[in-house]
């Protein structure tokens, strides 16, 4: 399931409060770890309605409320191997391991896309910045 989410540019006005020496690309990695980091804490743990097309509007819904924060331009949220509930004591629910989100914010001249999701070798659900682009 996946959701994009465009965003127009748009103004700090919180700049002053940051270090002067602060590059555009390190602000936007910076603005990409919290909406990671924002996704797995507001999503583990979900439980995932028993339809599969409710599910998918929840997820999308929740993916316009990733996209909210400031200097996003798209938002990807997938649950890998989605599993709803047969019983009624059984449901779906979003763990570490079928989490994967992308994003993708801009800020200022640069583009940072960076990723969560698990990685089998590492045994965690790592997030990492996958792109850095400067205009």
């Amino acid at each position: 399931m996946m959701l994009r989410v465009g965003l127009r540019r748009m103004k700090d006005p919180a700049v002053k409060y940051f270090y002067a020496g602060v590059k555009d690309s390190e602000r936007a990695a910076f603005e990409a770890g919290i909406a990671l980091a924002t996704a797995y804490h507001y999503l583990l743990g979900l439980p995932l309605p028993r339809n599969r097309a409710s599910a998918r509007r929840l997820l999308d819904d929740l993916s316009k409320g990733l996209a909210a924060q400031p200097f996003r331009e798209r938002v990807e949220v997938r649950i890998k191997g989605l599993q709803t509930g047969r019983t009624a004591y059984s449901y779906g629910r979003v763990n570490s391991r079928n989490l994967d989100v992308r994003v993708v914010v801009r800020y200022g001249r640069s583009r940072v896309q960076a990723r969560l999701s698990w990685v089998r070798e590492l045994n965690y659900p790592l997030m990492r910045i996958e792109k850095v682009a400067t205009e």
